[in-house]
């Protein structure tokens, strides 16, 4: 009585360990393929739908004396939510940039220029403030970009490789052509590359989003919070006229931390060239209060715009 009790007793640890071997298997097997369609699949897709965009793209260009104007006709008929495209030698960006609605402002955070779900999401302009339009396009001084920083070195992930002078040295202008500029062809020189925090715990945030200015004072004022934020001091000079881009992505000097490059576009009659001898690394940027925390520093004490005006500290404005 007690074998045939201790042979049930052994059939069902052995019907016990082939359930959870065929349950460790299963769950193995739909990982693997959940796996392979994050790392293999989606890429893939978001690549192939990448190159047919820009086969929209190129064959709409035509050849204007050494430059190549976009017609964006095709795009906007694609998705009127594309708002322009930006480009960057030496990089992996040549990328649509759209455009939500301020009803879901981040849409496009991981959507494709086809509205579709994609991990790499999408290059797009910030749609807290006033949207990017024809009536709006004049008026604003900033254009913020946000896009990802993917591992696989996609979307945004080279903006973060502008700290190194080396890098910013092979790719010191961004080509950032906007839909309701479609006879111009638009070049910008990058003059800044910061780090900030995103989360208001860490210290105060640096509001960069700001789009438009009420005096060109202002806007200077906004200049300067920048310069003395980069991490490299680039001659660029700029104007109260000038127009800049931000283009922002994630950061991981520090958890939710940004990089931010910004570039002024290059004036009507001005060259692209830059002095790289003068382009040298910021030895006391600005950098968030939580930076100088977890290193147990002081922030220290920058004046303030009017301050360093009155004593002669900036020379990159441009009458």
């Amino acid at each position: 009585m007690m074998e045939k009790s201790s042979n049930n007793k052994n059939n069902f640890f052995s019907i016990f360990r082939k359930i959870v071997l065929f349950i460790s298997l299963l769950t193995a097997v739909i990982s693997g393929i959940f796996l392979l369609k994050y790392l293999v699949f989606d890429p893939w897709i978001s690549e192939k739908n990448m190159e047919e965009v820009r086969k929209i793209k190129e064959s709409n260009e035509e050849q204007n004396v050494d430059e190549k104007i976009r017609d964006f006709d095709s795009l906007i008929n694609l998705n009127p939510d594309i708002k322009g495209w930006i480009k960057i030698e030496n990089t992996v960006i040549d990328y649509p940039v759209l455009q939500s609605s301020q009803d879901d402002p981040i849409f496009y955070l991981d959507k494709n220029y086809k509205k579709q779900k994609d991990q790499n999401g999408s290059i797009f302009i910030n749609s807290y403030n006033p949207l990017f339009n024809e009536e709006t396009h004049n008026k604003m001084q900033n254009i913020v970009m946000h896009g990802h920083s993917m591992k696989s070195g996609k979307m945004f992930s080279a903006i973060i490789k502008y700290s190194d002078i080396e890098f910013f040295k092979k790719s010191p202008i961004v080509r950032f052509d906007s839909r309701y500029e479609p006879n111009k062809a638009g070049k910008w020189k990058v003059f800044a590359v910061l780090k900030t925090n995103s989360k208001e715990e860490d210290g105060p945030l640096f509001n960069y989003f700001t789009p438009m200015f009420d005096s060109p004072e202002e806007f200077l004022e906004f200049i300067y919070n920048i310069k003395i934020r980069s991490v490299l001091d680039i001659p660029i000079d700029i104007s109260p006229d000038d127009k800049i881009i931000s283009l922002s992505t994630c950061s991981y000097e520090m958890k939710d931390f940004r990089t931010i490059v910004f570039a002024r576009k290059i004036r009507p009659g001005e060259d692209t060239s830059i002095d790289f001898t003068r382009v040298k690394k910021n030895n006391n940027p600005l950098m968030p209060e939580i930076w100088y925390k977890s290193r147990k520093q002081k922030v220290p004490n920058f004046p303030n715009f009017n301050e360093a005006l009155e004593k002669g500290k900036i020379d990159w404005i441009k009458a």
